[in-house]
Formats: C-alpha cells, sequence, structure tokens
C-alpha cells in the first residue's frame, strides 16, 4: 500500500471534490443529516438495491421504500413475504432477503445502529467487501475506497492500465489507496462514482469534458477505448482427441 500521495494524486483529488461540488447528482440517499453525512440506514438499503441495478430505477423504489419503512427499526419488523412483495420488478430477490436479515441482525445485535466497523459490516448476510467499504465511507467518512466498475475503469483509465482488470485488482486497489481521503473520503467516493457514471463512460468516454484529462496516460497513448479491457476473440474451448482400438475376429465378433 502507498504510505503517501503523490502531488498528481493529490491535485486529482483536489480536482474531483471540485467538480463534484457543482455537478453531484441529487440521489435521495444523500440527503444529509446533521453531521452532513448521508444516514447510515440509508446508505445501507440503497447499497443493496443498487446490485445489478440502474440508479435510474433505484431513485423512485428507494423513495418508496423509505416511505413504508423510514427507520431501519420499523424494517426490522416486517416479514420476509412483505419486502419480497415490494422488491417485484427489482430482481435478485436474494437482495431483499439478505437486507432484511441484515436489518434484524443490526436491530438484534447494534441497537439498530449500522456498524462502522468493517469486519462487523463484512459478516451481515448480502455485505461483501464493496458494500461494506462503501457504507464506511460513504455514510461515516472513513478513509476507504470502494471498488466498482465506476472508480475501477477511471483508475485503470489515468494510469493507462489496458490489460485485464481483473487481472490487475492488485495494481489497482494499491493505485486506489492513494486516493483515501481522510476528512473528504464520502464526497470523493461519490465524486468517483459519478465522473464514472457522467464523463469517463464505459464507452465513448466524454474525453473533451474530462477535468484530469492532463492527467490520463490512456487519453495520452489514444487508448481510452481499449479500456476497460474486452477480448476481442473468445477463447475456444480445448477439445481432447482420444483413440480407441477394437480388435475382432473373423467372425466380426469383438
Amino acid at each position: 500500500m502507498r504510505k503517501t500521495k503523490n502531488s498528481k494524486e493529490k491535485l486529482i483529488q483536489s480536482i474531483f471534490l471540485q467538480w463534484y461540488r457543482k455537478n453531484k447528482r441529487d440521489l435521495p440517499w444523500r440527503k444529509l443529516q446533521g453531521n452532513q453525512l448521508p444516514n447510515p440506514y440509508y446508505i445501507l438499503v440503497s447499497e443493496f438495491m443498487l446490485q445489478q441495478t440502474t440508479v435510474n430505477t433505484v431513485v423512485k423504489r428507494f423513495n418508496e421504500f423509505i416511505h413504508l419503512w423510514p427507520s431501519l427499526t420499523q424494517l426490522s419488523l416486517i416479514t420476509e413475504n412483505r419486502i419480497l412483495k415490494f422488491w417485484s420488478g427489482l430482481g435478485y430477490y436474494n437482495r431483499a432477503t439478505n437486507l432484511l436479515k441484515t436489518v434484524k441482525i443490526i436491530y438484534r445485535d447494534f441497537k439498530s445502529k449500522v456498524p462502522r466497523n468493517y469486519d462487523q459490516l463484512i459478516n451481515l448476510p448480502g455485505v461483501g467487501e464493496y458494500t461494506a467499504k462503501a457504507i464506511l465511507g460513504i455514510a461515516f467518512n472513513q478513509p476507504v475506497l470502494p471498488l466498482d466498475a465506476n472508480i475501477e475503469r477511471i483508475i485503470a483509465r489515468l494510469y493507462g492500465i489496458k490489460t485485464s482488470l481483473r487481472l490487475n485488482k492488485k495494481k489497482i486497489k494499491d493505485i486506489a489507496s492513494s486516493y483515501q481521503s481522510s476528512n473528504k473520503a464520502s464526497d470523493l467516493i461519490q465524486s468517483f462514482m459519478d465522473y464514472g457514471s457522467a464523463i469517463c463512460l464505459p464507452r465513448n468516454p466524454k474525453c473533451e469534458k474530462c477535468v484530469v484529462k492532463k492527467f490520463c496516460e490512456a487519453r495520452k497513448k489514444n487508448i481510452q477505448h481499449l479500456i476497460p479491457f474486452k477480448k476481442s476473440i473468445l477463447e475456444k474451448k480445448k477439445i481432447k482427441f482420444t483413440r480407441a482400438y477394437i480388435i475382432m475376429n473373423k467372425k466380426n465378433e469383438v
């Protein structure tokens, strides 16, 4: 892990935060509380909903969800059938089941307070590394940078990583550690997310509007269209051939 940020990374971080202040999306789960951070319960619910579902679809359903169950305690009291009925249209129903299991555990073991500890979060049903870090960073402003497709793509382009992102997870994580803000983590994470959705798109990135294009190795080498890396030719399955011999007598008997 990198111990210090170099000047390039400090500048990029500062530029992203400035861009975010002017261009951030107005999403209902980002509504700030008195501590100027989002409601941890809102972030928990939104992260479960956003797994495998687009932001535009989630916005409407999130508002309906919070109208029905405005607090974690209220949600913890409902049945699985009730949340599954609500989840209709969102798909991937195991998310609803896991969300309810998680909320019931938080209600029982953490007095309805979303844990702010990674080890406690990662052991909750349906919570993986990304979701745990997203909650810690966005809701509690802890210095982490969860790696979703948007953030991985931005880092890969900035640093010119044109080979498979799956094979470069460690390298990307190492770079991401340089963008773990000690006091602006919540805004920084969301700035990366919004930037990947608005500017650094998977296809046809808006490089002419990019505020960090002078730092972008992919743009300098004109390889931004190659990132994220996609195999152009599907790997052929290996077919094994073998030989078998049959010995027959004069009567054609085996």
